[in-house]
């Protein structure tokens, strides 16, 4: 089983950092994983919500987390993720739908790291690539089995990261 604080790193997709926010705990996790990275994409993405209803994304800034600079997929996966992103963008979709999970995932298996992803087109491909992964569900167990948040925190992030009809009963 993969120990996400215990990697040399970690990538994180735009949807999980977006879950910890939503549940008032983009601070713990910035806490708990000093050894995250994103990519260049999913760094894009993150800018681009911060203008949205995301706001408080800027405070990723303040905190200079992840730490270093976002990662750029090498020019031998550029086309790769190009093909990735056109068969699997559904017509009108916006020109930069799921890059930051194809990114995320190709990264990952390039430099051989888990990815914390949760949208099933990352979870495929990371399955299909051999890519070690966890989910925000998956990361917030361990962040609360390591007493890095409570239980109740712990629930917070767990109910906005799972589909609805998931609920208390299932993250106990």
């Amino acid at each position: 089983m993969i120990v996400a604080r215990d990697a040399d790193r970690v990538l994180l997709d735009t949807g999980v950092i977006v879950n910890f926010l939503e549940a008032g705990m983009l601070i713990p996790l910035a806490g708990y994983l000093p050894n995250a990275a994103v990519t260049l994409d999913v760094d894009i993405e993150l800018r681009r919500l911060a203008g949205t209803r995301f706001a408080d994304l800027a405070t990723l800034d303040r905190l200079r987390w992840p730490p270093g600079e976002p990662l750029a997929l090498p020019p031998d996966l550029l086309a790769d993720a190009e093909a990735l992103r056109k068969l699997n963008s559904s017509p009108g979709a916006h020109e930069a739908a799921n890059r930051g999970e194809i990114a995320t995932a190709l990264l990952a298996g390039r430099l051989q790291v888990a990815a914390i992803i949760d949208d099933d087109l990352g979870k495929r491909l990371c399955k299909t690539r051999k890519v070690a992964r966890l989910s925000t569900a998956q990361l917030v167990a361990e962040m609360v089995a390591a007493g890095a948040i409570d239980a109740d925190s712990g629930f917070l992030v767990f109910n906005v990261a799972t589909p609805e009809g998931v609920g208390r009963a299932e993250y106990e």
